[in-house]
């Protein structure tokens, strides 16, 4: 306790100086930014504010996580952003508060960065670490220490290994029975236990390491070999481990329906003009109205109507059994190279992408995100395997990993559910501000766009 309270602690003192410093230094560099000096104590408790709803103080690696704090960081604007337009409507321009958001990421990056260097050399002369032993089999413990022995894992020293067999192995320090002699001689601070034990075992490991003022830590293997998202939680007098599928939790959600609602008024009020002239065009040149509107499935399975402008011809749905047989796809979706439902102004819509430009509308009610997987038709999704409903566990989006990784060039879907799995794991909005402008290239390229 001692110990987390000094990171704690210490983590919120270097962050609040460092963000200080940021707001002061700025008010030096601008004289138009000075009134915000007077407002540095709510600057600080706001940033701070954020990275805590973010985790950025968890245990573990949550300090290192960068995209954790720079999700933190834009939480703390945002919610500046608002006391700027509503009481008590802060004195704060446009400007500021873009500069303050990536001054504030360098530097706090900058700062964890120095921390972490600091503690790591305390850490190689034997300062602050950690004695651990692992309660397991050989195997079980090798594939322990490779998931534990990362670089920047280096404050836990693993002393050994204690076999839960009535006969140990040669490299053992001794059998579960010797356990109270092993803590007592070593002066073991943790206990890992890998390995299945019996109910009789685990109260016996649970009771001693309580005895010893060791922490006990458990890896049930069943959890270790998932990839889905794990929740500890407690129903009645049974602890559980709940398995979900990668989804964003409600800070990151707020931040990235923040940023959605921004982008995409703007990119309505920008292309406004280039939309009018597409619907001129589409009405010129074939019969039928402008847009075109597909049921799609979103999150958690509720259907919507995703907007497009129309690039077929009118009869294009009734022939989509007849030309069944030229899909691409072997599985999860429905799609044709050189479809000849497609009109001449449609194959330059879908070329460049621009037929997708009325899904802004949807982005703006909430039912697509500007990042994130491809919503999926009825049909397609009848023909999932199951793995493949992990996708609907977000906000569908207008681009993302797929679009940008190959488009239509990747036809296996699994590969797709695999990409969009990495996307939500290692969501920033960084990462979203990265895929849109990698979207921008491969458009105007027109790769895999058909």
């Amino acid at each position: 306790m001692l110990r987390r309270f000094v990171r704690i602690v210490t983590l919120h003192l270097v962050d609040g100086g460092l963000i200080a410093t940021v707001v002061w230094s700025l008010g030096l560099m601008n004289p138009s930014y000075v009134a915000a000096r007077q407002y540095i104590p709510a600057i600080v408790v706001i940033f701070l504010g954020g990275l805590n709803a973010l985790s950025s103080y968890s245990p573990g690696d949550a300090r290192r996580d960068r995209r954790r704090l720079l999700s933190g960081v834009c939480l703390g604007v945002v919610i500046l952003a608002c006391l700027v337009v509503t009481p008590p409507s802060l004195p704060f321009s446009t400007s500021f508060l873009v500069t303050l958001a990536l001054a504030a990421f360098t530097f706090l990056a900058a700062g964890r960065y120095v921390v972490d260097q600091i503690v790591r050399q305390a850490y190689k002369r034997g300062i602050g670490l950690r004695s651990a032993v692992i309660v397991g089999n050989l195997e079980e413990v090798g594939r322990a220490i490779l998931q534990l022995r990362e670089e920047r894992n280096i404050d836990q020293y693993l002393v050994g290994h204690i076999t839960p067999d009535a006969e140990p192995d040669p490299a053992s320090l001794g059998r579960l029975s010797e356990a109270a002699r092993i803590l007592d001689d070593l002066d073991i601070q943790e206990v890992i236990v890998t390995a299945s034990l019996s109910t009789r075992e685990v109260h016996a490991v649970s009771y001693l390491c309580f005895e010893k003022g060791a922490a006990l830590y458990v890896a049930p293997s069943v959890v270790a070999a998932s990839e889905l998202r794990t929740e500890v939680m407690r129903v009645g007098a049974c602890t559980l481990v709940r398995l979900h599928p990668a989804r964003l939790q409600l800070p990151a959600l707020l931040v990235k329906r923040g940023f959605d609602i921004t982008i995409a008024a703007l990119l309505l009020v920008l292309l406004s003009p280039v939309m009018l002239v597409i619907a001129i065009a589409i009405k010129l040149n074939s019969r039928g109205p402008v847009f075109f509107r597909s049921r799609r499935v979103g999150l958690g399975g509720r259907p919507f109507y995703m907007w497009k402008f129309r690039s077929m011809f009118r009869d294009a749905i009734g022939r989509e059994r007849e030309l069944a047989h030229l899909n691409i796809y072997p599985n999860g979706t429905f799609k044709i190279a050189n479809d000849p439902r497609v009109t001449r102004v449609g194959r330059f819509l879908r070329r460049t992408s621009l037929d997708e430009l009325p899904q802004l509308f949807n982005v703006i009610v909430g039912e697509m995100s500007l990042v994130g997987p491809r919503p999926s038709l009825e049909g397609d999704v009848d023909r999932f395997q199951s793995h493949h409903f992990e996708r609907l566990s977000v906000i569908p989006g207008m681009t993302g990993p797929w679009q940008v990784s190959g488009r239509n060039l990747i036809t296996d879907f699994d590969q797709i559910v695999k990409l969009e799995r990495a996307y939500i794991r290692s969501w920033s909005l960084l990462l979203d501000a990265k895929i849109l402008l990698r979207t921008l290239k491969v458009v105007v390229r027109g790769d895999g766009a058909y």
